[in-house]
């Protein structure tokens, strides 16, 4: 038996597994520096630019019934698909009858249908709303106007002017009950009776939507010390109440100025069937978060999360023991009367290190006084049994064979443990009881105790303060400005960079390569062109089925040629007499040799011509099967003009070269030789 070293192979792997940040906010100022220049290559090549941020619109609406829904088709399918996937995929399940999968079909409708209707437009270069690509490919039915302002938004149907039912259940045009509906009859097989199939564009205009932007959504709390996020997310009838009154009060109203549809001639679309916006909205409700409130004071306290009022524990490993007690004081700052007043009990609560120990070993030597080691070790697994017996009574008595399996070594841990255990909740229910009536009825004293406490302290007890007493914050800091809605326009999260032919692509990847050898390496732009790898793969495959055809044409054309030399040179021999008749008459060899090349050159062209021709015809059933195979209407069969001529000149070439042999037979035939020959 050998080793195979799979642990070493497989961390070495690991290990060479790289993840690469790109330094987007460098390469926006230096794409908007280029794009700026007058005749750059950049400038020339896109035709759009967009820029994408880690924010996600709370968007809310009004349906037909008057009730306030989120206008997400993503979280009404995470919601259906949980409660009637099971019945789908197990219908005796439902029933009471035995399950068959244990594939959670909450998270199968969260992955499957995490979609959302609401979708940034392209803006134009030059700033404005919208991009010519965008109205290239749209067109206005409904005699509306396209957005001119930050909260105006166009509906987006298909070529037949529908709407799914996800998108009418966020447009608020139906309501939750019919969806329920829909499902059902399709879960048993039935038909649904829908009370409305189609509305007027004047109706979908009507329709209002309302953003609530993040900041909107929290509440600072005096007695806590922190922001309160309004919770309304299950739209349960409390909060449906807040929700209500969240949404009367926002302002931020989103109206629909037109509906819009894309053109026959286009086929692929920039948009989806949904709503469009505009790049203004993002902008302003970014802005709108970086100058609230919360988001001002959180930047401010750089140390505490105010969603929590906990300390980002992202810091602890770095901070030093003066930076430990800064951030405690400021953590301690942030929390109310009462919550100050339980600090204190918890801090009283602390035991250190060499106080436990001797506590602990006191303990020992008061309840094992046993000087005979068997005894002693009888004592200690009974002690073990009974402790692990009053935390569960069936535990403890399966548990003590392998207690009584231990060694003296790990039996004494353990027993050490469970005394260290109990000596610290010992002195925290006895430091709780002490200061009970204090939390009670006179928090401020307890308050005054601690910072008196504070004062006192050392930079090695602020240290222990901060590990042990901290409650740290679950989220970082950054995570925090995020749900915050504070983004930093100039550091996008995603950039897409639109051109008009596949020749542009091209000019793009130079124009990053260009930059990367200017900066630095960690600014460097690190990418993969998929297209390129794909069109490369492609490209190789065509031509080496390309060069197989060329094979076979080249052997055409030699048989070809071979073939007109050989019935040129018959033609030749049959037309010996009429050769040296010409030369009786004074046709010199140069001019018997000009006469069967001139009849090989337009043999080749008229050859050429009826080639060129036959092609054309048959191009026109040819791209008329392929439309109808494919669907696709720019995928033709077509002859360029210039490969014709080509063609033709390379047919009488061809035939040239295959009658020169013959013709300069012809014009060696000796007149007195070929006048004899009959």
């Amino acid at each position: 038996v050998y080793r195979d070293p799979v642990i070493g192979e497989m961390v070495e792997a690991l290990s060479k597994v790289q993840t690469n940040k790109n330094d987007l906010s460098s390469f926006k100022t230096h794409l908007e520096s280029e794009l700026a220049k007058e005749g750059s290559k950049l400038e020339q090549a896109v035709t759009g630019v967009q820029y994408s941020y880690d924010l996600e619109l709370d968007i809310y609406t009004k349906n037909i019934e008057g009730k306030i829904v989120k206008s997400d088709t993503g979280e009404l399918m995470s919601k259906m698909v949980g409660e009637y996937m099971d019945l789908l995929m197990n219908p005796q399940g439902a029933g009471g009858g035995e399950q068959s999968s244990g594939l959670s079909m909450t998270s199968f409708g969260t992955t499957m249908f995490d979609m959302d209707i609401w979708q940034e437009m392209l803006p134009g270069l030059d700033g404005s709303y919208i991009n010519d690509l965008v109205y290239e490919q749209y067109e206005l039915i409904d005699g509306g106007a396209w957005p001119k302002a930050y909260n105006e938004i166009v509906l987006v149907v298909n070529e037949k002017n529908e709407l799914d039912d996800l998108t009418l259940y966020a447009l608020g045009l139906i309501d939750e009950a019919e969806i329920d509906a829909i499902i059902n009859a399709a879960v048993n097989g039935t038909t649904v009776e829908y009370d409305t199939n189609r509305w007027t564009y004047e109706q979908i205009k009507e329709r209002t939507f309302k953003t609530i932007l993040p900041s909107n959504k929290y509440e600072y709390s005096e007695e806590s010390g922190t922001y309160i996020e309004v919770d309304f997310s299950d739209l349960a009838e409390a909060n449906s109440i807040l929700l209500d009154a969240l949404y009367e009060g926002t302002t931020l109203e989103l109206k629909v100025t037109g509906v819009v549809r894309a053109k026959e001639n286009v086929d692929a679309t920039l948009l989806s069937s949904g709503i469009a916006y505009t790049s203004k909205l993002t902008e302003y409700v970014i802005n709108e978060a970086v100058n609230s409130d919360i988001v001002k004071a959180q930047q401010e306290s750089p140390m505490i999360d105010l969603l929590t009022g906990k300390p980002f524990k992202a810091n602890t490993g770095i901070l030093t023991q003066a930076q430990k007690k800064t951030a405690f004081l400021q953590y301690i700052n942030k929390l109310s009367p009462k919550k100050q007043a339980e600090t204190f009990v918890e801090i009283m609560s602390l035991l250190s290190d060499g106080e436990l120990e001797t506590r602990t070993n006191m303990a020992m030597n008061m309840l094992f006084t046993q000087t005979d080691p068997k005894e002693k070790r009888i004592a200690q697994e009974q002690f073990v049994i009974d402790s692990i017996s009053q935390m569960d009574a069936g535990y403890g008595s399966v548990f003590s064979k392998y207690v009584k399996g231990m060694s003296d070594e790990n039996l004494e841990k353990m027993v050490e443990m469970i005394l260290q255990e109990g000596i610290i909740q010992q002195h925290k229910t006895t430091i709780s009881a002490t200061y009970e009536t204090a939390l009670k009825n006179d928090i401020n004293s307890l308050v005054a105790e601690l910072n008196t406490l504070l004062n006192n302290a050392t930079a090695t007890d602020f240290e222990n303060y901060y590990d042990n007493v901290t409650e740290f914050s679950a989220n970082t800091y950054d995570d925090v400005l995020v749900k915050l809605g504070c983004i930093d326009l100039d550091s996008p999260k995603t950039i897409n960079l639109y051109v008009a032919s596949f020749e542009d692509k091209d000019i793009i990847i130079e124009a990053i390569n260009e930059y990367n050898a200017g900066v630095d390496e960690e600014k460097k732009i690190s990418y993969v062109d998929y297209l390129g790898l794909m069109m490369s793969s492609i490209t190789t495959i065509i031509n080496a089925i390309s060069y197989v055809l060329i094979a076979f044409v080249s052997i055409s054309l030699i048989v070809s040629s071979i073939m007109i030399g050989v019935i040129t040179l018959i033609s030749v021999q049959e037309r010996v007499k009429e050769i040296g008749i010409l030369r009786a008459l004074g046709a010199s060899k140069k001019d018997v040799a000009r006469m069967f090349n001139a009849e090989t050159l337009i043999i080749g062209f008229t050859s050429g011509l009826f080639g060129v021709v036959i092609t054309y015809l048959l191009c026109i059933p040819i791209n008329i099967i392929l439309k109808a195979l494919t669907g696709l209407a720019n995928l033709k069969a077509i002859l360029p003009l210039s490969a014709a001529l080509v063609l033709i000149l390379i047919s009488m070439g061809l035939t040239l070269i295959s009658g020169l042999i013959p013709s300069r037979s012809a014009s060696k035939k000796d007149p007195v030789v070929a006048l004899r020959s009959e």
